[in-house]
């Protein structure tokens, strides 16, 4: 390693940005992954459609708004989305038992077996990407990503 670049690796700053690089190209990655396994989940479905039903796969029945926070997205947007998987027969809206002046939105068996499928898919492309990494590298990374994601910052 020649001397210039091991002094840059020791500079804070230098090591930051390349860590936000990375992060940024995992980012784009990822997105790009979504969008490819939405459109398995659902071809005639906009992508945001399966983070909606990834929301009701992880949290169970709710209203609109509580969907719509969830997936970090305009209320009427994510009031459009439901009205599109229901008529692709993805989510099921039936009344909130609780408060009569609501609706509770839920996941169908079909939007079960369509998320499980997407799902799949996208659990296959990790498992790709990581085949060839030892255990020690594997479990450092998970160390490591865990550190990350436990900080307040």
């Amino acid at each position: 390693m020649s001397r210039s670049s091991n002094a840059a690796i020791q500079r804070p700053d230098v090591l930051a940005e390349a860590v936000g690089e990375q992060l940024a190209r995992l980012v784009v990655r990822a997105r790009a992954t979504t969008t490819q396994a939405a459109a398995r989940f659902h071809p005639d479905l906009p992508p945001a459609a399966f983070h909606v039903a990834r929301w009701l796969s992880s949290f169970g029945p709710g209203r609109t708004s509580e969907i719509a926070v969830g997936v970090a997205m305009d209320r009427s947007a994510v009031s459009r989305l439901i009205v599109a998987l229901e008529g692709a027969g993805m989510v099921r809206v039936g009344p909130d038992l609780t408060d009569r002046r609501a609706s509770l939105v839920s996941l169908t068996a079909a939007g079960r077996r369509h998320l499980a499928r997407a799902n799949e898919w996208k659990g296959a492309r990790l498992f790709d990407r990581l085949a060839g990494w030892s255990e020690h590298d594997l479990a450092e990374l998970a160390r490591l990503l865990e550190m990350f994601n436990s900080s307040d910052a």
